[in-house]
């Protein structure tokens, strides 16, 4: 409900003799005024007080406001700048001057709409770089968020899809797709009770914490050209602490909506390489299927114009699409020497797997770098390839992709596996898993891979012409993994890789 009337203030924040004769755009939600102006926005709550929050007064407002900003400064703190007072005086309202304060305002730099990812994403401007930079960003901000070990009633998993699946029967979409909702209520509580042991696991040993809480593309954009979240949910911290993988799978579920399983698949592996949260994998599909259902039953409301209500159904789809049947887990491992092109093989490999974000990718380079506290791009000194060090790489990969396992995902392993000890160690952790194994050895002429590793520019393999003679002299090559020549393009590689899973799997 509407509590006090603003109708002053947003007529002094809407005219341009505000700000010097600057143009003004302003945007109303059903919680705030927003006016963008030059190279700021000031963002005002609205008076008004619901269920779920109560801006009521102009001390609640300021608290709001003050909390909007603390929030968001854990991911955006150059974007969101402080607040603002307005007060009135003899000559009437102005910015932060003497007199009565009657309202506050968000202040925020601003940025240009064009940067957001669900706008890069519609113009084909969306690149893997931004989606790199936004896993760390989301891995950073995740592991310094505050864990939160106990839940106050009414705010477990079972009721938010309790909610969800009752709102869904409420309204239009589940008049239409009656049986649809009532499929995914009883998958979604399904996978639930499978689960339950583990989510209560994960809040215990500190999984659960104040997250982002609206993480999708709309709410990232390149912000001084870094992938940057922004408008977190502050008015309801429950509504914000999640499951860390529960924030994830907001975005990665938008992303393969989009059509873009790819850059789900690339956000997902890189995150979980800072985290190391692979036990957690066996929910993604149930967190991905809730968070669609809930953009499902935020669309299909009546207040919604009509293009926004036939969306509610994609969403609906996928969520059920999530649910359906389970990914088979296996392993496959990707060998051979420095530019013979496994990590891309691995990528492409990825998304061969049934399951919407492909298969967990563990790559040694990748994990070198992490050991080492570096990024993965950050080129390393000589004694991080040490045997010891290189030994470490792969202990750590074995024991990711056993935790991997565990969770019911499949595996593609990335690695030159020149030493057959590191060979019979990774089919033995699919043995050891229940799992199939496929060991792929990718054969590239010499002259090929000097070429090659002589241009590479950027990657995350330190590998050189020195590197590649050295292992060229003393590797043995496998004679019990299977030979795919890979000296031709990416894709004629891929079309042999398939040909040979596709025959052993036969």
């Amino acid at each position: 409900m509407i509590c006090d009337s603003q109708e002053e203030i947003v007529k002094f924040l809407s005219s341009p003799l505000t700000y010097g004769g600057a143009a003004v755009q302003q945007i109303d939600t059903h919680l705030s005024h927003v006016f963008l102006v030059g190279a700021r926005v000031y963002k005002i709550k609205r008076a008004v007080r619901y269920d779920f929050v109560d801006f009521s007064t102009l001390a609640l407002r300021k608290q709001a406001c003050e909390k909007e900003v603390s929030v968001n400064r854990r991911t955006a703190p150059d974007m969101y700048l402080g607040v603002t007072p307005i007060s009135r005086d003899k000559d009437g309202l102005r910015w932060d001057g003497g007199g009565e304060i009657v309202e506050w305002a968000v202040e925020m730099a601003r940025f240009d709409a064009g940067d957001q990812f669900d706008e890069l994403l519609a113009r084909g401007k969306l690149e893997r770089p931004a989606i790199a930079s936004l896993a760390d960003k989301i891995a950073s901000f995740h592991l310094g968020a505050m864990p939160k070990t106990t839940m106050p009633p009414g705010e477990e998993f079972s009721d938010l899809l309790d909610q969800i699946s009752t709102s869904l029967h409420e309204h239009e979409i589940g008049a239409k797709r009656e049986r649809d909702v009532a499929r995914w209520t009883t998958l979604a509580f399904a996978e639930h009770k499978k689960h339950a042991w583990l989510l209560e696991a994960r809040r215990r040993h500190g999984w659960v914490r104040h997250c982002h809480g609206d993480l999708h593309l709309a709410n990232i954009c390149l912000f001084n050209g870094k992938a940057t979240p922004f408008d977190a949910i502050e008015f309801n911290e429950n509504l914000s602490t999640v499951d860390v993988l529960y924030d994830l799978a907001f975005v990665l579920m938008d992303l393969v909506n989009h059509g873009k399983t790819e850059y789900a698949n690339l956000l997902l592996n890189r995150y979980l390489y800072q985290m190391r949260d692979y036990a957690g994998l066996a929910l993604l599909r149930l967190f991905q299927s809730t968070r669609a259902a809930v953009r499902a039953m935020v669309l299909g409301l009546p207040t919604q114009p009509e293009p926004r209500r036939r969306m509610a159904e994609r969403y609906l789809d996928l969520a059920l699409e999530y649910l359906n049947g389970e990914s088979e887990p296996q392993m496959i491992a990707v060998g051979g020497y420095s530019g013979a092109g496994k990590s891309m093989l691995a990528a492409k490999l990825a998304l061969e797997h049934n399951g919407q974000c492909g298969a967990i990718v563990l790559n040694s380079d990748v994990i070198r770098k992490i050991l080492a506290g570096r990024c993965p791009e950050d080129r390393l000194e000589a004694e991080y390839y040490s045997d010891a060090a290189t030994a470490g790489v792969y202990d750590r990969m074995f024991k990711d992709a056993r935790r991997t396992l565990r969770a019911g995902q499949p595996v593609v392993l990335d690695a030159t596996f020149l030493d057959p000890g590191y060979r019979s160690r990774a089919k033995a952790v699919a043995k050891r898993a229940g799992v199939s194994f496929k060991g792929l050895w990718l054969t590239v002429p010499r002259e090929v891979l000097f070429g090659r590793v002589s241009s590479r520019l950027g990657g995350v393999s330190d590998a050189d012409i020195a590197v590649l003679e050295q292992q060229l002299h003393t590797t043995v090559e496998p004679q019990e993994w299977r030979s795919v020549d890979a000296s031709q393009t990416s894709d004629s590689t891929l079309k042999t890789a398939r040909e040979i899973l596709r025959y052993e799997k036969e």
